[in-house]
């Protein structure tokens, strides 16, 4: 008995100084801050978010009540695209590719601002709880239906809103959509994010990271809301519409689940990838071998002479994007969530 009792002694002991180890993790200091850098060219975007021809800011109901912000653009297409905006902004930056793809009768476009970001959620940079934004995708599909629009729906995304899709269909749910519209997704852990901070954009805090894996391990999640990290976004390029940081949760309900794998391969072969060979984010090579190893149905295409902004904005990108939604199959994905 009193072996049993010193075992359990110290396996306690050692359980409590694991913790504290990453406590002090949780409660370390950021990293130094570089010296901004404008790692993507910001002077292809520049915009007054309230220009008179974007759609107005709508709201839809989210579970807990609150209204999140999106952008319609109307299409005689019964496709509907919902398609989700990169790290740091919001709908007003995809105008050009909405606006392309609904006048030439591809699909019927939703842009949601992201909860933590302009005019949607009450904290910018923050949400309630890992996996919340999944369930506002859910939302806003239970939305549109009952807004009575029917068409099967591709849940797309630039970035990090790519990420998202990616984690939408290894989630509960990816029975709501019919395929995936890719566009440089960041996989974070992954060879296809360059130097593992997309290029320099990105700052993460990894020794507080690291802390927070090991305590919602064990189910404690009362740190979650803490900022995990940043982005380097050069001041003059501010409107004061952007969000340069994000908490742990949020920044982990924006992509695949750790590990990637699991996600990637749910995609099956109904994902469209599209990476530029100049990204500077994302290492279009990386990001076809492991669509090669994880999702070889899905097809994948590099294109040369294309950034991280030209994959949504380049005229001849939009064509091919419209020419590849007008052609895909509508028998899946019109689903209500129930």
């Amino acid at each position: 008995m009193n072996r049993v009792i010193t075992g359990l002694a110290c396996a306690g002991a050692f359980f409590l100084l694991v913790c504290a180890a990453a406590l002090l993790l949780v409660a370390s200091a950021p990293p130094a801050i570089e010296a901004p850098r404008n790692v993507f060219d910001f002077t292809t975007l520049r915009r007054d978010p309230t220009d008179i021809d974007l759609p107005t800011l709508r709201r839809y109901p989210a579970r807990d009540g609150e209204q999140l912000a999106y952008r319609y653009y109307d299409s005689i297409a019964n496709r509907i695209l919902i398609f989700v905006h990169g790290s740091t902004y919001h709908s007003a930056g995809y105008h050009a590719l909405a606006s392309f793809l609904s006048l030439n009768g591809a699909a019927k476009v939703v842009l949601p601002n992201l909860r933590g970001h302009f005019q949607s959620g009450r904290r910018r940079g923050d949400i309630d709880y890992i996996g919340q934004l999944e369930d506002d995708l859910v939302d806003l599909i239970q939305f549109i239906r009952d807004e009575h629009l029917e068409g099967p729906i591709t849940l797309g995304g630039h970035s990090s809103g790519g990420g998202l899709a990616i984690r939408f269909a290894g989630g509960p749910r990816p029975d709501l959509v019919s395929n995936y519209l890719l566009l440089s997704p960041i996989i974070p852990g992954s060879p296809s994010v360059k130097e593992g901070t997309a290029g320099g954009w990105a700052s993460l805090h990894r020794r507080r990271l690291y802390g927070l894996l090991f305590l919602d391990a064990l189910g404690i999640h009362g740190f979650d809301g803490l900022p995990i990290i940043t982005f380097n976004k050069p001041v003059k390029y501010w409107d004061g519409t952007e969000t340069l940081s994000y908490s742990y949760r949020l920044n982990v309900s924006y992509h695949p689940r750790y590990g990637y794998a699991d996600d990637i391969e749910a995609l099956g072969d109904k994902a469209l990838v599209l990476v530029g060979v100049d990204d500077e984010a994302v290492d279009a090579d990386a990001l076809r071998a492991l669509f090669a190893s994880r999702a070889p149905h899905s097809q994948v295409v590099s294109l040369a002479h294309i950034n991280h902004f030209g994959i949504f904005t380049d005229r001849g990108v939009l064509q091919r994007i419209a020419e590849w939604l007008r052609g895909v199959p509508s028998d899946e994905g019109t689903k209500h969530p129930s």
